[in-house]
């Protein structure tokens, strides 16, 4: 019996021994596009290429970042976006666009055919900025409208953002980003269909 009780206390510690395998990000949350329709410009339904979206430093990853001080960036130690930013902006943006009735196809990698449009952007800013706790979520997005044609630049614009948190978490930083974002896209479908309509 004293034996059994010595074999099953080994086997328990054994067991506490062997490293707890789990995934250290408990929460991952995306950014998606807006099912606003923006008022048909007037023009005959046009092809546009979303580009890349450019990311400033450290918005290339996955992670969640804060700014706890001026000119300093931490990731969130739980937490993180499902895919790098300007991926998940990049694919609201054509997201947003294909919803329109004056888009005829939205282009990303494989090109089905010249598209007259070429749509660019940068993330420049995605962040929980902590100066006045539980802080602002500040979104910055550049983007320029190009015909294809003879390379001109039709618009261009920058959107510039930022939300108050109420509760100082990922979840509630994650819905104001998305907020933010809604926001952004609204301003480049009116920006892009007032330039589909200058021609």
């Amino acid at each position: 019996m004293k034996r059994l009780g010595v074999v099953l206390a080994c086997l328990v510690l054994a067991a506490c021994a062997q490293p707890q395998w789990h995934n250290a990000i408990a929460h991952r949350f995306r950014l998606q596009g807006i099912a606003l329709r923006q008022p048909d410009p007037g023009v005959a339904p046009s092809v546009i290429s979303v580009l890349p979206v450019d990311a400033a430093p450290g918005l290339d990853g996955q992670a969640m970042l804060y700014s706890p001080a001026a000119g300093q960036l931490l990731p969130y130690r739980d937490s993180e976006w499902l895919a790098p930013p300007p991926a998940l902006v990049r694919a609201a943006l054509a997201d947003t666009l294909a919803r329109q009735r004056w888009v005829a196809a939205v282009e990303q990698d494989a090109a089905v055919a010249p598209a007259p449009w070429l749509l660019h952007c940068a993330l420049t800013r995605l962040e929980h900025d902590f100066a006045n706790p539980p802080g602002t979520v500040r979104l910055s997005l550049r983007c320029e409208l190009v015909r294809a044609r003879d390379g001109a630049v039709a618009a261009h614009w920058r959107s510039a953002l930022r939300q108050p948190l109420a509760v100082a978490d990922a979840a509630h930083y994650a819905a104001a980003a998305q907020s933010l974002l809604d926001r952004a896209l609204a301003q480049a479908l009116r920006r892009i269909a007032a330039a589909l309509r200058a021609g």
